[in-house]
């Protein structure tokens, strides 16, 4: 396990996955992240790479040849090497092995770099292409807050605010297919809030593209506390909480998304999917702020 702190907040972080556990308001001793309950979900923020989502029949074709993932890539499952720490950053590294290769063919270096200013922890996820010919990817994270933030609430007083006003459609997931449908729904209509309510969610998450916020942010009808999540290289978000409300809601930035349930091309014809040529970097980032 790794720390950060300051005077703001202390932040632990854990080398499988990359993978925030908890971030604690040192004014209120709250932790912001969901608590890992195995009953509903027992991640609080894994790294997702090199797919986002489900792929179909979890098998995916490379150059002709089949290879096989499960939901949301193998970063997850992974212990990173810790690089560059500090009492306020961190870097997490993995790179490809004899078993990733098993799953994904493509060599690469992904680094996850923490660092901690005042209330805000950012995370900056950078891939390197260490392989002779272009690699193919997606990439995205998966934080889980608590919501409601304290005990003795309930999650029906809070609230989820973009920082835009949106017109934005919500696409629709085939959950027995495990991947995602052509159907979209609108969702927002020159709005930017929605109460937390189960009926949103009874479809898995929602599903939004080409958002203009810059941020989300998850807020209480009965007090000023509040996470402002930020988000810079994204092209899709998901709000997702488990099947049952209790505790945990997720907003997570992604640069893709499952597979459609008709899909069945190679994998560089995923939708969103980032092809990097040789030698060259892609960076995205998203941070928590915490406002207590």
């Amino acid at each position: 396990m790794v720390e950060l702190s300051n005077q703001y907040l202390t932040v632990n972080l854990h080398p499988k996955g990359a993978e925030i556990i908890s971030i604690v308001g040192n004014q209120d001793h709250i932790n912001y992240m969901w608590k890992r309950d195995a009953c509903q979900w027992a991640n609080s923020a894994p790294i997702l790479f090199p797919i986002v989502g489900a792929i179909k029949n979890d098998t995916c074709r490379i150059d002709g040849k089949e290879y096989h993932m499960t939901q949301h890539g193998f970063a997850r499952h992974n212990e990173f090497e810790i690089k560059n720490q500090s009492q306020t950053e961190v870097t997490f590294t993995l790179v490809s092995n004899d078993e990733i290769i098993k799953q994904y063919p493509f060599l690469f270096e992904l680094n996850v770099t923490y660092k901690l200013v005042e209330n805000t922890l950012t995370c900056f996820i950078n891939v390197k292409n260490k392989d002779h010919q272009t690699i193919y990817f997606q990439v995205g994270g998966h934080p889980a807050f608590a919501c409601p933030f304290m005990e003795n609430e309930s999650s029906n007083d809070y609230y989820v605010e973009f920082a835009e006003y949106e017109t934005r459609n919500q696409k629709v997931i085939d959950v027995a297919k495990r991947g995602m449908s052509h159907v979209q729904l609108p969702f927002f209509d020159h709005e930017k809030r929605f109460f937390v309510r189960q009926q949103l969610f009874n479809n898995d998450a929602i599903v939004i593209k080409d958002f203009k916020s810059e941020n989300i942010s998850i807020k209480s009808l009965n007090h000023q506390k509040s996470i402002v999540f930020h988000m810079q290289g994204f092209d899709h978000v998901g709000l997702w909480t488990a099947k049952h409300v209790g505790g945990l809601l997720a907003i997570e930035p992604w640069i893709g998304h499952a597979d459609y349930v008709d899909f069945d091309g190679e994998f560089k014809e995923k939708e969103s999917c980032v092809a990097l040529d040789t030698d060259k970097e892609f960076n995205v980032q998203f941070a928590v702020e915490i406002k207590q």
